[in-house]
């Protein structure tokens, strides 16, 4: 009973909190802007898979920054005590 107080408490001053911020403005634009994307993106899929598109981008990324991604694993070696 004291604890579901408490909580009732830690409700309302919570609440009151989230109150205090403005509303957020309507974005019905975003959706007209976004759409022809999504139309696209739906007309891609049907000649390659988005599945394909998104692992060939992923291994591109990859490739491109192996050198970084080799440097990163060579620091860590480095900070090894005992590994030269």
């Amino acid at each position: 009973m004291i604890l579901e107080f408490v909580m009732n408490l830690l409700k309302v001053f919570l609440l009151t909190v989230i109150g205090l911020f403005p509303a957020l403005p309507s974005m019905d634009w975003l959706i007209g802007g976004i759409d022809p994307v999504f139309e696209v993106i739906g007309l891609v899929d049907h000649v390659v898979s988005i599945r394909t598109l998104a692992l060939c981008f992923g291994v591109l990324l990859v490739v491109s920054n192996i050198q970084f991604i080799w440097g990163i694993i060579m620091w860590v070696i480095r900070k090894i005590p005992g590994v030269s």
